[in-house]
Formats: C-alpha cells, structure tokens, sequence
C-alpha cells in the first residue's frame, strides 16, 4: 500500500496545515448545521494537502464523500447529472443508510483539479457549476484548485476560498519521523531533511520519496538518499531575467522546469521584449521568435510534440543570444496582455451571447437573424431615443444593467435603468396577463353572485313580510 494513503489524515486534528486555515474550514462546516453555505474553494501548489483537508473534514463531522478528479470527463451534462442532483438530493450513504440534510447529515461533492474544467472535453462545465452554485445547493461543495484565478472571477466570488501555501522543511520533517516511527524505521534526521528539501514543499512527494528509500530497510542514513532532485517549479521572472540579462545557454533547461507550457512561455517573452531590446536587437529578437512560432503552429496542426524543444529552445537561447548588449539596470516584467484581452474577448463573447437569446425569444426570430438584423436596430434605437422609450425597449426585452452597459455604454445605461427602476416599467409576462385575467374573471364572478342574492331577496320581499 502507498504511504500517501497510508498515512493520510484520518481526522481534522492530523492535518498538517496552518491553524487559522483550519479554524476557517471548521467554522464552515460548523455553520452548515444552521443554514446552507457558499462552497469551500482551497487552493494552493500541489501536495500541501487540500485533498486530504477536505476527506478529513467529511471524516471529523460524520459527512459522506463523493469525488471528482481531472480523470473523470466535467462537461456540463455531467456536472448536471452527478454534482447537480448529490447537491440539491436527499441521499443514501455507502452502508445504505438514508442522511437527511435536517439532521445534519450530509454527502460532501469534492470537486478536484477544478482549474482544469476549462479543457475543451470539459466545454460548458464551469458555466454548469456556476448555475448549480447559484440555486444553492442543500449539500457541501468543496471545490480543489492548484492556480485559482484559471477560474473566472465569477465562480472565484461564488466561494469561500482559501489559500494554501508550500510546507516548510520542518513541517514535512515531522511527518517523516511520524511515518518512520510507525513503520519501524530508525531514520537519520539528516536524511529526512534531505528528502524534505528536494521535496520543495510537497509533502506528497516527500512521503512518496521516504517510502522509495526505506523500501526494504529498517534503518536509513543520509548515504541511502539517493532520490533525484525533484524538478520544482522556476520563477518565470528569474527565467526573463536569465533570457534578457545574461548569456547563460542553459536557460533552456530552466524553462524545462517551469509549470508553464511553450505556448504561455512565448507570449511572456513577446510582451517583456521591446522592455529590454531595442533597434536590430528588437529585430533580431522578433524574427527568431517568429521562427519560433513557426514551430508551434506545427505542433498544433500535426500535433507532434517533439517540435516543442525546438520551438523552446529558439524563444529562449535563441533570443537570449542575438543581443548585441546587455541593457543595464532593473526591469520590471509585465504578465501578457493578451491573456487579459483574450479572457475579456471571451466575456463579451458570452454577453453578445445572452442579449441575443433575449432578443430571439421575444421577437420570435433565430439567433442568427437576431444577431444580424434586429440587434444593430435595437442598439440605435436604445442610444438615440429619448429615455422613456429607451426604457420600455429595455423591459420588453428584459435587459439588465450589465447588458446595457454593454450595449449602449455606462452613462446611457445607468440612465435607461434609473428611469425605468423609478417608474416601475419591466415586461410582463403571459402569465402574469393569464393571472390577471384569471382575477378579473373572479371578481366577476363574486359581483355576480352578490347582485344574485340581491334580486333573490327583492323577489322574496311581500306586504305581509314587509310588516
């Protein structure tokens, strides 16, 4: 059996994680016991435990589990189907028995790695979760991230998050003598250290590495660590620095170390160029990071990966060396635009996206139509006039003040929303004109009843009754 699972955290009180991070866990769950709550995001580098938090949680108040890893498909019909009804459902635990959410007995979804939900298998499956989040859910979500902000701001505001950070050598130090004591093992304090530091702060590959060690053995010294030096993430600015500072060739086998793919690695180098290069140097730069590219696009249209060293070795050696001069000096290294504009692009995408099934289903048109015939009208038909008319356009199509905004821009928008929130004016909608009937029909009915009584009694009234 591994040792990761082995010795994984049973309860609470054995994970190894700083105490306000688990006073804050414990809190949410205690809160559960009074009133629903927003989903638990942890998130932090892996193997500092947030898997292991979130089973011992389940484990400390009597929960049911159900787990979801990056090997399972996530798109938004399974999200629907497996997390959707385990949140909204009463359910049976794995013995059979029926946990009721009154009691307090609930059934835990940990949904993990979900910073990868936005992979193409899983396409619509963080659009699910945010619509799932939003009806709040009778069951606990805990939702496992090693880069939280993959996700968009939208689900990140949806959660509870907390941050993990790497364990320090001494925490992992303990571990290790904890698991040697155990097993058995008399282990040299010096080995252990050596084991925690090429470890880099994952405890999950310290254990992994401790078991590999001691296989077979009931004594270990300093001499039986043998284990490779774990490859540990590089800071991509040390890397810029490297290409653009020195003339070191071996930057290629850094950037091999980076948790970053060469796609993202030559958008940092395209957007950090013109900072540090200038005249034929800038030049020079750009044609070898074309080259580059090149070599890029062939990985995408063969999908032959190979081709990445090339590419990697061309955006990083190849432009570390074209440089005439070093530019002396401190320079301050800016994250890629383009992420920024690419993510925004995507945004109104699925604004664009919204206003059109408005405009579609309330003028009985296709998307299509919509988008190329009635879209560009509403638009200056809200811009040009006057804001009582503007405003009725609005409720009839039922636009919020984000889809204004976006259509006719700030000011406009907030004008149109003041004047129609002011006079009340929204669409109403056929069951409310049925609802209404349906009344009016009622109240009829009631006059007519009363005026019967009236005449009953008129008819009923003689002379010898009158006196």
């Amino acid at each position: 059996m591994l040792w990761v699972e082995k010795y994984r955290p049973k309860t609470i009180k054995d994970v190894v994680a700083p105490k306000d991070v688990i006073e804050r866990v414990v809190l949410w769950a205690k809160k559960w016991k009074e009133a629903p709550q927003k989903p638990l995001l942890l998130a932090g580098p892996p193997g500092v435990g947030k898997t292991s938090l979130a089973l011992a949680l389940t484990n400390t108040f009597g929960w049911e589990a159900i787990e979801l890893n990056a090997s399972d498909q996530r798109n938004w019909q399974v999200i629907h189907k497996i997390v959707g009804e385990g949140a909204f459902s009463e359910t049976l635990s794995d013995e059979g028995d029926f946990l009721s959410s009154s009691t307090g007995k609930l059934k835990v979804i940990i949904l993990d790695e979900v910073d990868n939900i936005h992979k193409r298998e899983d396409f619509g499956g963080e659009g699910a979760l945010i619509r799932l989040i939003k009806k709040k859910p009778r069951q606990p979500l805990i939702l496992i991230a090693n880069d939280p902000y993959k996700l968009s701001p939208e689900l990140r505001n949806l959660c509870e998050m907390i941050t993990f950070k790497r364990l320090s050598k001494s925490q992992i130090v303990k571990v290790l003598e904890r698991i040697c004591a155990s097993e058995g093992i008399r282990a040299d304090r010096r080995a252990l250290e050596a084991i925690a530091d090429n470890a880099g702060g994952d405890l999950r590959a310290a254990i992994n590495d401790l078991q590999a060690v001691a296989e077979g053995k009931k004594e270990i010294s300093l001499k039986d660590v043998v284990v490779a030096k774990r490859t540990q993430e590089t800071d991509v600015f040390k890397v810029m620095q490297k290409v653009f500072k020195t003339y070191q060739s071996n930057v290629y086998g850094e950037v091999m170390l980076l948790d970053e793919s060469p796609e993202d690695v030559i958008y940092w180098i395209d957007e950090n160029l013109p900072l540090e290069y200038e005249g034929e140097d800038l030049l020079k730069g750009y044609l070898v990071l074309s080259r580059a590219d090149i070599f890029l696009g062939r990985v995408r249209r063969r999908q032959v990966y190979k081709f990445w060293r090339y590419a990697t070795y061309l955006m990083t050696t190849g432009v570390q060396q074209v440089k005439s001069k070093r530019k002396p000096g401190f320079t301050k290294y800016k994250r890629p635009e383009i992420w920024q504009m690419l993510v925004t692009a995507k945004e109104r995408r699925e604004m664009l996206k919204k206003i059109l099934k408005k405009l579609s289903k309330y003028s009985h048109l296709s998307t299509k139509k919509a988008n190329v015939e009635l879209f560009p009208f509403v638009k200056l038909l809200l811009k040009n006039l006057d804001v009582e008319k503007a405003a009725r356009i609005a409720a009839f199509y039922d636009l919020t003040l984000e889809e204004l905004e976006f259509i006719v821009g700030g000011d406009r928008a907030k004008e149109i929303d003041r004047f129609r929130r002011k006079h009340r004016i929204h669409r109403v909608e056929e069951e409310e004109v049925v609802e209404s009937i349906e009344e009016v029909k009622k109240r009829l009915e009631e006059v007519e009843k009363k005026e019967e009584k009236k005449t009953k009694k008129t008819k009923d009234l003689t002379l010898d009754s009158f006196f």
